[in-house]
């Protein structure tokens, strides 16, 4: 998991060398805030965005996530979310969907969170777990794009 501030590169710049990334954020820039919730074609199937208008949940409704075959990026444009990550150790599955590729598991004890706000990012790899979408005792709802790249692009 790697976490930044897009408006400080210096949090992020020296760890994404590869040219998607820069496809990713600059498409965020552009595009984001102007386009309506759901899916938008970037690259295909290998780069695409969803971009959602959610109300965030307490920890305990929530559930983690994990992919196989992408890279989520998730990006806040308005209000703001927790999103915590965890190692998989035991955790009890609760759901698989090969086709959409994500797996969901039961919350759990051995966890960090993440503070997501207006122009900050999580980037989550293939099997990293994390649980979005969780109430950060500020704002009710967030409006944010998940970026999801392929990562055979990066050789992952």
């Amino acid at each position: 998991m790697l976490h930044g501030q897009y408006n400080e590169p210096h949090t992020y710049k020296a760890f994404l060398p590869h040219p998607v990334w820069e496809t990713a954020f600059s498409w965020i820039q552009e595009n984001a805030n102007l386009l309506p919730d759901g899916e938008h074609a970037i690259q295909n199937r290998d780069v695409y965005a969803n971009i959602q208008s959610v109300k965030t949940m307490p920890f305990n409704h929530a559930f983690y996530e994990v992919h196989e075959e992408y890279i989520d990026i998730h990006y806040c444009l308005s209000g703001g979310e927790i999103v915590a990550y965890a190692p998989i150790g035991n955790l009890v599955e609760k759901e698989l969907n090969k086709d959409m590729d994500y797996q969901l598991f039961f919350p759990t004890a051995n966890q960090s969170l993440c503070s997501l706000n207006v122009h900050s990012f999580a980037i989550f790899f293939p099997k990293e777990l994390h649980m979005p979408k969780v109430q950060n005792g500020i704002h009710q709802e967030v409006r944010k794009v998940v970026i999801k790249i392929k990562a055979s692009i990066l050789g992952l």
